[in-house]
């Protein structure tokens, strides 16, 4: 293939990719293909196969799905046309530890492009390196359209089938067939955190639908029980107004994320005398914590079958 040829069809990709954010709402068409352009200018004829490559395939499987070198060019760019002033993650100094080890990361659920908007916020506040070792637990939806598929590949992203509690058209599978796939993704999880990945989990299962928050996965504490996890909470607001209940779309808007201090697994365990639901909750509350009061949802208020949760998260807080 000529250097003629190459360049047509960097072009072309380059459209492509324009193309569809542009049509997702990140901005003019033309503009969007410039600096698209730019971003993708360093890389090569096989850089660019790979990425088209995968953009059109990488939704077939379950399991674990590498990141993409491109992808987490595109997604960080487009973030930056669409997060306005003022988004950011404060109390980023949390993530030090995850220069020295790999973590545990757990969030509240509001959107579809949490999981980006989060790597965004991680790189823009000083830890891209520890952005650059994410590897997200992501839905069957995540993958219905190319655009999102795209989004999915600019991190490491372990495909799950959803929580039957939470699951509904395409997403709902035959319990057996579901059940062996949770045993898979615990052993995904857990090879991705023994190889130094920071696994990334929205605990509560699915995005809210009100912005505020749902009770946590009591079955999501399995994933915490490998040796030496810790765990590192992400209070995220904002998103809901970034990509709007009613639409798909993108809508300018700022975001805000907190983080919280990292918890020792096996202390929550301990402490809560290896109920995982009381640790899941734990958990709940933890985050809960670190959100406006709004946001809180069912950890806003302590219940009778709360309170034992709310006392362990309390253990914890600074």
């Amino acid at each position: 293939m000529n250097a003629s040829s190459n360049r047509a069809d960097h072009a072309a990709l380059c459209a492509r990719v324009a193309a569809g954010l542009s049509d997702w709402g990140y901005g003019e068409r033309e503009l969007i293909e410039r600096r698209v352009e730019q971003e993708l200018a360093p890389f090569g004829e096989a850089d660019l196969d790979r990425f088209a490559a995968r953009l059109a395939q990488t939704h077939a499987d379950w399991g674990f799905h590498p990141h993409d070198p491109i992808a987490r060019r595109v997604s960080r760019l487009a973030h930056t046309l669409v997060l306005q002033a003022g988004s950011e993650l404060s109390c980023a100094e949390s993530l030090e530890i995850a220069r020295r080890r790999p973590v545990f990361v757990v969030a509240n659920h509001l959107s579809y492009v949490d999981a980006n908007v989060l790597d965004a916020l991680i790189a823009a506040a000083g830890y891209a390196d520890v952005a650059d070792k994410l590897t997200v637990l992501v839905g069957p939806k995540v993958y219905l359209l190319p655009v999102r598929r795209l989004a999915s590949m600019c991190f490491g992203a372990i495909k799950i089938p959803q929580s039957q509690s939470h699951a509904s058209g395409d997403a709902v599978m035959p319990r057996r067939e579901v059940a062996r796939l949770a045993v898979e993704t615990l052993k995904s999880v857990e090879t991705r955190h023994k190889a130094g990945d920071h696994v990334f989990i929205f605990i509560e299962g699915t995005r809210s639908r009100t912005g505020a928050m749902q009770r946590v996965l009591a079955a999501s504490s399995r994933y915490f029980e490998s040796e030496d996890a810790v765990i590192v909470p992400i209070g995220l607001w904002g998103t809901e107004r970034l990509v709007p209940l009613d639409q798909d779309k993108v809508v300018p808007a700022r975001v805000s994320a907190r983080a919280g201090a990292a918890v020792p697994a096996a202390d929550l365990f301990a402490r809560g005398g290896g109920r995982r639901p009381v640790m899941a909750d734990a958990l709940g509350f933890l985050i809960a914590d670190l959100l406006p009061r709004e946001y809180r949802g069912v950890y806003g208020q302590v219940t009778d079958a709360l309170e034992p949760a709310r006392e362990l998260a309390s253990t914890f807080s600074s």
